[in-house]
């Protein structure tokens, strides 16, 4: 049976000398896996180049019950990928929300919802003129309401200091490791409501940043060490 559907590249891996495994989420099927030869040969249609980090894709292929790789009759782009190839803040957030996801998806079935707001985001980031420096930020805030593990928000001059593993703003700051300084807790309370007021300094949204991978880590135990961070912070807080 022949499967069309939109997608998003989350993974390559290089396989032999010409050729790439490509895992995809699917809308229609959730991950699926490709193996797509030749795809650096000079002649191939296929090119590597198609399936660069949280590319938006069409594609349509066989899908044989129990085949672990399947192969594409069909592939092209949805999204304008120069506009995100040549700049180095999209392909440094696109690239950190690749990894994130990566280990998050890595044998997900169907899901519309997250699917739909993935893709959104992907257009969201390609149509910008310029990235604001707190979208990662607010990214995995709305992720966080997908996956079921949103924070609350409960803040007040009474309750400043965020916890991670409880997911909700307490009175004391009773854990360093866990619990969020009340500079970034305040900036998260912020996030958390949507406002659309400025960003807050360089340092704090990188602290806030590293936070919320270590929230990521405690609610979901396929999160270990995400190595695009630092390049995100380098690239992004500079």
């Amino acid at each position: 049976m022949n499967i069309t559907t939109s997608g998003i590249v989350i993974h390559t891996t290089k396989y032999a000398d010409t050729s790439l495994i490509v895992k995809i989420f699917t809308e229609a099927q959730g991950i699926q896996s490709f193996i797509i030869k030749g795809a650096f040969g000079k002649k191939s249609r296929t090119k590597a180049a198609l399936f660069s980090p949280m590319a938006l894709v069409s594609v349509t292929y066989n899908d044989h019950a129990g085949e672990r790789l399947k192969y594409l009759k069909d592939v092209s782009r949805k999204d304008p990928a120069a506009s995100v190839s040549f700049d180095p803040v999209k392909s440094s957030i696109l690239l950190f929300y690749n990894e994130l996801l990566y280990k998050l998806l890595y044998d997900a079935g169907a899901d519309a919802v997250l699917f739909h707001f993935l893709e959104s985001e992907v257009m969201k980031i390609a149509d910008m003129d310029t990235c604001p420096p707190d979208l990662p930020l607010r990214f995995l805030i709305r992720l966080s309401v997908i996956l079921g593990f949103f924070p609350e928000n409960n803040y007040s001059e009474a309750t400043p200091h965020f916890s991670l593993s409880e997911c909700r703003f307490q009175r004391h700051c009773m854990d360093e490791q866990n619990d969020v300084p009340a500079n970034e807790s305040r900036y998260l309370a912020r996030l958390l409501r949507d406002e659309d007021s400025p960003p807050a300094d360089r340092q704090t949204r990188n602290r806030l940043l590293h936070y919320l991978i270590e929230y990521y880590k405690i609610h979901n135990e396929q999160i270990r060490e995400l190595d695009s961070v630092d390049i995100l912070s380098a690239v992004l807080h500079s």
